[in-house]
Formats: C-alpha cells, sequence, structure tokens
C-alpha cells in the first residue's frame, strides 16, 4: 500500500537544479577541481600544467555563475585556441570591427600601448584602456567592442579586462593583429 503504481520517472531538469546548487555551494578552488577533468577531456590543459590550472582559476573566476555544472567550462574554449585557430561570430566582426572607420587605427593604436603594458592585469589593462579613450577623446564603446569582437571572435562575453588577463599579453597582441588583417 506504500508502493506508488505510477512507474518511476527520470526529470533531468531537477537533476540539473540539484547539480547546479551543489557546484554554486563550492569554493573557487573546489570548481576548478571540479571542472579540471572535463578541461582536460576536452584537450584544454594536462595533468602537470600549472599554468593551464591558473588560467582554468581564472576562467572559474571570471565566468562566476555562467559555469553552472562542472561540464560548462568546455565552453571556454576560446581562451585555449591560439589567435590562427579563433574563429568570429561574422556579423560581430563587421559591426564592430569593419564598419566603423576608425575600428582599424583605434585598435592598432591601442595595440601598441597595450604591448608595453607592465604588468598585464585586469587592473593595468583597465586603467591603460580608459587613458586611451580620454587621449583618444572618444566614448569606451567606440573602443571596447572592437577589441571585444579582436580578442574573442563574439560580441559579448565577461569583463574585457579579466579576458584580456586571462589570454595574456601575446595572446591578445595576435589576435588584435589577426583582426586588423582581417580587414
Amino acid at each position: 500500500e506504500r508502493v506508488n503504481k505510477s512507474p518511476a520517472s527520470f526529470d533531468p531538469v531537477k537533476l540539473m537544479a540539484f547539480q547546479q546548487r551543489y557546484f554554486d555551494r563550492l569554493s573557487e578552488e573546489q570548481k576548478v577541481e571540479a571542472v579540471w577533468p572535463y578541461a582536460k577531456g576536452a584537450g584544454f590543459v594536462q595533468d602537470g600544467d600549472d599554468a593551464g590550472r591558473e588560467k582554468v582559476g581564472r576562467i572559474v573566476t571570471a565566468a562566476g555563475d555562467r559555469i553552472q555544472v562542472a561540464g560548462d567550462i568546455v565552453e571556454y574554449e576560446k581562451f585555449f585556441q591560439s589567435a590562427e585557430e579563433l574563429e568570429y561570430d561574422e556579423a560581430a566582426f563587421e559591426k564592430r570591427i569593419r564598419k566603423p572607420d576608425d575600428a582599424p587605427r583605434l585598435l592598432g593604436e591601442l595595440r601598441e600601448q597595450l604591448a608595453s603594458l607592465e604588468p598585464f592585469d585586469t587592473e593595468s589593462l583597465e586603467k591603460q584602456l580608459h587613458a586611451f579613450v580620454e587621449a583618444q577623446n572618444i566614448k569606451i564603446g567606440n573602443v571596447i567592442q572592437a577589441l571585444r569582437v579582436a580578442t574573442t571572435g563574439q560580441a559579448v562575453g565577461f569583463g574585457m579586462f579579466d579576458t584580456l588577463a586571462i589570454l595574456g599579453e601575446q595572446e591578445t597582441l595576435d589576435r588584435i593583429d589577426r583582426a586588423v588583417s582581417r580587414l
């Protein structure tokens, strides 16, 4: 009499909600440990790769609640690709880099300033970009959207300064060069 006569059912939505709740309660270190096997399985990193572990940690931190379960790390493959492998959202590229007449010039000039930036971290990048915008007497949107598309291939993503810091100086410069050379 205590047994339900209807057949058992599996609710994947409920399972995902439990998993998301569990993952959300983990510390940053625990999240990195949880996503590591998925990053490794996708070929982004290898065991003993301290730089890769640091990068994964920075991605987890920057992504925040965008990573809802450990396997979501595979959605951030662009951070592990080289400039040559990066694919562009063509509509975003057209709108943010090709159409604005001054975007290639601004990206080139900003690239030169970023090449000499020390240290290449979130705070320094933010200060440098604001100084650049002020010196050019332009709105930040005139260059930051083009910079986002040039470095990520997309029009959306998490914080631009976090993104550049995660990519690192050389990869950021290579991606800007590639975007400008496509013109």
